[in-house]
């Protein structure tokens, strides 16, 4: 009758490779996420214990003064890390959204035309 045996998951094949590279591809994007969130995360931490060792020092009104007026650059830089943070995650959202639209076309381009 049947010369050749057709198993169970076959007819799903295709699917199956669709769903593995959507996969993979959220999977690369979650680890740049995290990255940038972890190298954010890393300097403002680091920005905190400097701050509290400098912040330990403070012995008298003179060195208070100091400290005060290194604030300002403390100020300075956190506010150009934070537009920074955001220039840097803006351009990751916008390239995941081109990566994922050229995942779902190469994709719908594979399974109607099963290549």
């Amino acid at each position: 009758m049947n010369e050749k045996p057709i198993r169970f998951a076959d007819p799903f094949g295709p699917w199956v490779t669709v769903l593995t590279r959507t996969n993979r591809f959220m999977v690369e994007q979650l680890e740049k996420a995290v990255a940038l969130r972890m190298d954010s995360l890393k300097a403002y931490v680091d920005l905190g214990v400097s701050q509290v060792k400098v912040a330990l020092k403070v012995t008298d009104s003179h060195s208070l003064h100091e400290f005060t007026d290194s604030q300002f650059a403390v100020l300075s830089f956190v506010g150009h890390r934070m537009l920074d943070d955001g220039r840097v995650l803006n351009e990751w959202s916008t390239d995941s959204c081109r990566e994922i639209q050229q995942v779902a076309r190469h994709n719908m381009v594979s399974l109607i035309f099963k290549y």
